[in-house]
């Protein structure tokens, strides 16, 4: 796990420190932190979940967003999912029209504060992910996503609400 330091947020979001990464998970203060999601959807309205490595040490295996990381220090949400997405899928997201989908937060369920964009890309897009973070990739409607995760398959816990939530899935 890189130990990078991350901003710590009050309820409304607002930042009220900083702590280094490890330290915030040794102490359980999740709910203090803020996480980018982007979510990749083709026109056809399949969304393009990956699978973590096995070798992760947070949910190994579990189904995750296109691209979800926690936002450092002094980084917006935005700039957070614009780094992620280059770390983890080889994409410049900034020459691509991704939009804000919304927000949700320890209040809504959620282990922190998160903030969730999507990108639409052409049916038949090529991914060229980090082979480090992604062992498998599947291109799902948001209903196959929530009947998966209801069926037993693991994931990450926001990926069903943010599903439920933003895309009707039920």
């Amino acid at each position: 796990m890189n130990d990078e330091l991350l901003d710590l947020v009050n309820d409304q979001d607002e930042v009220i420190g900083t702590m280094l990464r490890s330290q915030v998970y040794r102490e359980g203060k999740l709910s203090m932190l803020r996480a980018t999601w982007l979510l990749i959807r083709d026109i056809s309205g399949k969304f393009w979940i990956p699978r973590r490595h096995p070798l992760k040490k947070i949910l190994p295996n579990a189904l995750d967003g296109s691209a979800v990381g926690h936002v450092g220090s002094g980084e917006s949400y935005e700039q957070a999912m614009i780094r992620e997405t280059l770390e983890e899928l080889n994409i410049d997201v900034t020459l691509l029209p991704y939009r804000f989908i919304g927000k949700m937060s320890p209040a809504d369920g959620m282990l922190c504060h998160m903030t969730i964009f999507e990108l639409i890309v052409p049916v038949g897009f090529v991914m060229n992910y980090n082979q480090d973070d992604i062992c498998q990739a599947y291109w799902l409607t948001a209903q196959e996503i929530v009947d998966k995760i209801s069926a037993g398959e693991p994931s990450k816990d926001a990926l069903p609400k943010i599903m439920k939530k933003f895309y009707q899935a039920i």
